[in-house]
């Protein structure tokens, strides 16, 4: 099977020169926050309604600037999702706050207002939501639960850089947001991540996490937090510029590549209906993204019948796999075993935290929704022509009648 030469990212021959350029001009790196570091905050900021920007090494980073700066310390708790990326639990765990971990909505990757209702204590002091695959999370309602409450709403956009609810983007509906800009996202520096908040003060102390002497000289807004400048908080946090010339080639093509990426879905779901049922939130919530392209099987079929159908794929040539997000009470179970975390504070906190997660039972739809979805390899499509798409689509549909139609 022919595919391209070339997994995502790729980038244009104008952001290759621009790296060149950077190069040539021994501009590899940036203290005093200069473009185009600050084209792609810039960039990013009117995204999001003129929201402040600040730039991290990654999303990791950045969620844990934005944490620091938002105060979260000892005791506090958290509520994560179950199915999401390690780092949205693990910086927590740095500042020696508690996640709890939410089980997904019933119909949907990622939690739903009544499951956050369910888990809401005393000691919530916020929401983490992911727009998993780039599905956007039923943000109007989960933000109304965070008001009415009086806690804190972040969401966590990596997968979703192009996704909406209705003509509102990710980003804009909770208190602050970040972003992975890194490996295979749909805007990709390689390596990078991105701060949104409204909050000028949050904006600040998070520079001063990540970006110490020159730019928190220069960048303070507010001038009570002038005389931290020099010091900052010492982390040395920041996005290459080479980076960031990489991740603007791609927000400035933003609706291109989502309408590319959704071509080669639209083929795939259109090929595979019946035999399986794209992931996606219900209307008016549109993703644009496609992190990753995911598929489940129907309700009828036993999750058994996935490593078979994975399997059997594989022998066609079709590179479909389990998700890689996967269940992070499942990822903490080889800590839990372990039960001893050595003369370390952290590691202490990390297998206390993994001896308190549930087990499957107690988070049945994030565990159970996980063992039932397959994943097509995202990276390899997104081509306008679809061609790709077609020729695995020719190859996966006998394959996913004969095991599916067989049990159907």
């Amino acid at each position: 099977m022919s595919k391209p030469d070339v997994p995502w990212p790729v980038y244009s021959p104008t952001a290759e020169q621009r790296v060149i350029d950077l190069v040539r001009n021994g501009q590899v790196y940036d203290y005093a926050g200069r473009a185009p570091v600050t084209e792609l905050e810039d960039e990013f900021s009117l995204m999001h309604n003129g929201a402040h920007v600040v730039s991290f090494n990654s999303g990791t980073s950045a969620l844990f600037a934005l944490l620091g700066a938002l105060g979260f310390s000892e005791g506090d708790e958290v509520l994560v999702p179950n199915l999401t990326f390690l780092a949205s639990a693990s910086p927590l765990l740095w500042l020696g706050a508690r996640p709890v971990l939410v089980d997904s909505h019933p119909e949907e990757p990622s939690i739903g207002p009544t499951a956050i209702l369910s888990a809401l204590s005393p000691r919530t002091k916020a929401v983490i939501v992911t727009h998993l695959f780039g599905n956007p999370v039923d943000a109007f309602r989960i933000a109304d639960i965070c008001e009415t409450h009086g806690i804190i709403l972040i969401e966590d956009c990596s997968h979703a850089h192009a996704s909406r609810i209705g003509q509102q983007h990710v980003g804009t509906f909770g208190d602050a947001a970040i972003y992975s800009i890194g490996a295979g996202k749909m805007v990709s520096g390689g390596h990078g991540g991105l701060l949104v908040t409204r909050n000028s003060v949050v904006r600040d102390i998070a520079l001063l996490i990540g970006h110490f002497k020159p730019r928190s000289r220069a960048g303070l807004l507010n001038s009570d937090l002038y005389a931290y400048a020099e010091f900052a908080l010492g982390g040395n946090l920041r996005l290459s510029p080479i980076s960031a010339a990489l991740a603007l080639d791609h927000l400035r093509d933003l609706r291109g590549l989502s309408q590319s990426r959704q071509i080669n879905v639209d083929i795939l779901a259109e090929a595979f209906d019946r035999l399986l049922e794209l992931v996606q939130a219900p209307e008016p919530r549109m993703n644009g993204t496609h992190f990753d392209i995911v598929f489940r099987l129907p309700e009828a079929i036993p999750s058994i019948t996935r490593e078979e159908l994975l399997s059997a794929l594989a022998d066609v040539g079709v590179a479909a796999t389990a998700p890689s997000t996967r269940p992070l009470n499942r990822v903490l179970r080889s800590i839990a075993a372990a039960g001893q975390s050595r003369d370390n504070t952290y590691l202490e906190r990390l297998v206390k935290f993994a001896q308190s997660v549930p087990g499957d039972d107690g988070l049945p739809h994030s565990t159970i929704q996980h063992d039932r979805m397959i994943s097509f390899p995202a990276g390899l499509l997104y081509h306008a022509d679809g061609a790709y798409a077609m020729e695995l689509a020719r190859k996966a549909r006998p394959v996913l009648e004969r095991i599916i139609g067989e049990r159907a």
